[in-house]
């Protein structure tokens, strides 16, 4: 990275042009492609989109890790002023925890099942801040306390089958964050988990971010939850971030049609209810054989002739706010109210 393109001291980890393939029996399906986005430090990023748009493996290809025989084929991830993808095994691993970390979508099948949560959170505080084991114990109680565990001790002599779904999630936070890294990756921390479980996360993770100054990039299916914990959201559909910008610019006045769908699907929480849910009609098309064009083309209500055969780029429709549509027309409609409600 030559000086031009330094980073701001203020820009916590850049991604440019990311992408990430899987082989199939019908070729090569493209998880992700051409992503690029930048989270400043202390700013909260939420990644939204039905699923299969590319959340997850997006977040999973920041930590250099796609699982199965996924490939990242190109891009690069920019963090303390290196690139993690450039990075050799070990200088990954020690980055991983130490600069970048993750709270993982199953907390049940992320957690070791046959090792204490003790063991579990004082090693990464051992192996990249130095503790000795009484001190990074005594880390691991002051951690366990700040997610809100009424019992550290016992939480720490346990093993993840003895502990409830919200405390074993409150586990995955505190591992993640006790280092204090400069970027936070939250998978849907808070699926499966009731809603007074879902605010209590929330707001542990924004009282986090607040705190230690971390950049957050939080994946979620939940609207409300990205209202009440994001400054900006990025919408992907079939691997592509479609549009971005903050939070309630974006609720107030989407730009793409697929972020009107997804926001007018939300039911309102005053008036009549309706007949009929609103729904975007069809389904995303498969990864292995995407159009030329825009993919969205064959659910959208508005389609322009060059939709089918032209990819758009992201372009600035409004300040700070970047849509990926051959339309110009901005259709205001505002959904801050019943989003945020």
């Amino acid at each position: 990275m030559d000086a031009s393109q330094q980073m701001s001291p203020e820009i916590a980890v850049e991604v440019r042009g990311l992408s990430v393939e899987f082989p199939t029996a019908n070729g090569p399906a493209r998880a992700v492609t051409d992503v690029s986005l930048s989270v400043a430090r202390g700013e909260r990023l939420a990644i939204v989109g039905e699923s299969g748009s590319g959340k997850s493996v997006l977040s999973l290809a920041l930590m250099g890790i796609v699982g199965g025989s996924g490939t990242i084929t190109g891009g690069e991830v920019w963090l303390q002023g290196q690139d993690l993808l450039a990075l050799r095994p070990e200088q990954l691993r020690r980055a991983r925890g130490r600069d970048i970390a993750m709270v993982f979508q199953d907390p049940g099948t992320s957690l070791n099942p046959v090792i204490s949560i003790e063991a579990q959170i004082v090693a990464p505080l051992r192996r990249h801040l130095g503790l000795s084991r009484a001190a990074a114990r005594e880390r691991a109680l002051q951690l366990l306390a700040e997610t809100g565990l009424p019992d550290p001790a016992r939480t720490l002599a346990a093993f993840p089958h003895q502990l409830s779904g919200g405390m074993r999630q409150r586990v995955m936070i505190a591992m993640a964050v006790a280092c204090e890294p400069t970027v936070l990756l939250a998978d849907e921390p808070t699926t499966a988990l009731d809603v007074t479980i879902q605010a209590q996360i929330v707001d542990l993770l924004s009282r986090l971010s607040s705190e230690r100054g971390s950049a957050v990039v939080f994946v979620t299916h939940d609207m409300g939850l990205v209202a009440r914990f994001a400054d900006r959201i990025a919408v992907m559909y079939a691997g592509r971030i479609v549009e971005s910008g903050p939070v309630l610019d974006v609720f107030a006045a989407p730009q793409h049609p697929y972020t009107r769908g997804l926001l007018a699907s939300i039911p309102a929480v005053d008036g009549p209810l309706p007949d009929r849910l609103t729904q975007i009609d069809g389904s995303p098309p498969p990864l292995t054989e995407l159009p030329a064009g825009c993919a969205f083309v064959d659910r959208c209500p508005s389609a322009l002739p060059q939709c089918s055969s032209s990819q758009p780029a992201l372009t600035e429709r409004r300040p700070g706010q970047v849509a990926a549509c051959w339309a110009t027309a901005t259709i205001d409609v505002s959904h801050r109210e019943a989003v945020s409600a």
